[in-house]
């Protein structure tokens, strides 16, 4: 059955009545996901090449993760269920949104392409890119910290707005939503997987509380969503006249369930990874400590004293 609620609108894979079990197999081509894939995986194909023919060694694991899970995912979020019935169903263009936005971008950052990148460019534009992202707005602009508390901000941006509705009549802006949303995703998980050794304890601590503060933030939008009576994009899904599955304000509920459960669980390895961060921040901080120390000893010509837990006898 074609889509044809508004002009521009794509024609999209839609369920039988008598079989919406068919939704779980759907597959519908989506010319943006599948030019992202390709681009993708040429340009990483590219860049591994490019590195092992001057001699450089490149780990497996980060091929297999951003050509694996991290484009595998890509492909499923924009032309499996989420993407062939997101013009259909708000619970599947909130999956296809939130998996493009917080899981996407997570899986391909574990490949590592901006670092594969760097490697591969010529020496000048390593050394200009080294300067921009060593700069202090750069790690302010790509602090975790920031980064997390935009999800709640860029998630509700999309649900609250007119972006949902006009992205759905639209073909260009629903394409540059999912686009925008992989980006900001990437922005967001570029952080968490990049190297933490100029995390301080401090920041991490800090970084830590604003993690939960964010997993409380998380919750809003979903809850909205979840317990909200009026119809979002009325005008859209009413015009629709499904027949089949839930009642629009039904599967509004539900996709505010799954916002609000996704968005949850999207912040724990956040947490887990700051708790890690801070542990070796600590770590390095109290080594640095004791480096200081001892040079100072060995300059002053005469033993420090030592803290009483080192000097008291046991009781």
């Amino acid at each position: 059955m074609a889509h044809t609620v508004a002009a521009g609108s794509p024609v999209v894979a839609s369920a039988d009545p008598s079989g919406p079990a068919h939704m779980w197999t759907a597959f519908h081509p989506d010319p943006v996901g599948i030019a992202l894939v390709v681009a993708g995986a040429a340009g990483y194909a590219y860049g591994v090449t490019a590195l092992r023919r001057r001699g450089a060694d490149w780990p497996v694991r980060r091929t297999v993760m951003f050509l694996g899970p991290g484009l595998l995912s890509l492909l499923v979020f924009t032309m499996c269920w989420p993407g062939a019935y997101a013009h259909t169903l708000f619970s599947a263009y909130l999956v296809e949104m939130v998996g493009l936005f917080m899981v996407t971008p997570v899986l391909i950052a574990c490949g590592r392409p901006g670092t594969l990148a760097r490697m591969v460019a010529p020496a000048r534009w390593g050394a200009a890119t080294d300067r921009v992202t060593g700069s202090r707005p750069a790690q302010v602009l790509t602090s975790p910290v920031l980064g997390a508390l935009l999800v709640p901000v860029v998630t509700s941006a999309v649900v609250f707005s007119g972006i949902l509705g006009e992205s759905l009549r639209h073909d260009p802006l629903y394409h540059l939503v999912q686009v925008l949303l992989v980006a900001l995703g990437l922005f967001i998980a570029a952080p968490l997987v990049a190297d933490p050794g100029r995390m301080t304890g401090l920041a991490a601590a800090t970084a830590l509380f604003l993690g939960f503060l964010e997993l409380l933030l998380d919750s809003i939008p979903g809850a909205l969503l979840t317990f909200r009576t009026h119809l979002l994009a009325a005008g859209y899904y009413l015009a629709e006249h499904r027949a089949w599955g839930p009642t629009p304000l039904h599967d509004q509920h539900t996709g505010g369930a799954i916002l609000w459960g996704v968005g949850e669980i999207v912040d724990l390895p956040f947490i887990a990874i700051l708790l890690v961060r801070w542990k070796q921040a600590d770590e390095r901080e109290a080594k640095e400590v004791d480096r200081l120390l001892d040079e100072a000893q060995a300059a002053s010509g005469s033993p420090m004293m030592r803290p009483w837990w080192e000097t008291d006898p046991p009781r």
